[in-house]
């Protein structure tokens, strides 16, 4: 994928999803099959004890794995399965990085795998998702 492509994926991904713009969550990279998406943690991310809400870590690992499958063929694609295990918890300030990459892809499924990461490089988390191409063209 060129440097241009690259831009333009990055572009389309973080002008479209207003979910993603409310929680923080923002395409820094991406090639083919591979995606790399970041969290600004806030206040609104943190539950009460002070750390990332699971379901923020859960959402921007769904992005990037959704991100990395889409890559593969720019064809949309929804989650219709995803699973994640919760390793550490994150520090209250910062950035956290999730890097996914799409396993394998096959006729109308991709199965991805997302790593999040803070920023000293320790693992947060984990989530594998099975991703269904929905047969509609991205319009990048």
């Amino acid at each position: 994928m060129t440097q241009q492509e690259k831009n333009r994926w990055i572009a389309f991904g973080n002008r479209t999803n207003p979910f993603d713009r409310h929680n923080g969550i923002e395409i820094v990279d991406v090639d083919e099959g591979v995606a790399v998406v970041t969290v600004t943690l806030r206040q609104e991310s943190l539950n009460s004890w002070r750390t990332p809400h699971g379901g923020l870590l859960f959402a921007a690992a769904d992005v990037a794995c959704g991100v990395a499958a889409a890559s593969m063929r720019a064809e949309q694609c929804v989650t219709v399965n995803a699973a994640a295990d919760f390793i550490a918890a994150a520090g209250e300030s910062g950035t956290l990085t999730v890097t996914a990459r799409a396993e394998h892809a096959g006729r109308h499924m991709c199965f991805c795998r997302a790593e999040v990461r803070d920023g000293g490089q320790r693992l947060i988390a984990r989530l594998h998702s099975t991703m269904y191409y929905t047969g509609v063209l991205l319009e990048k």
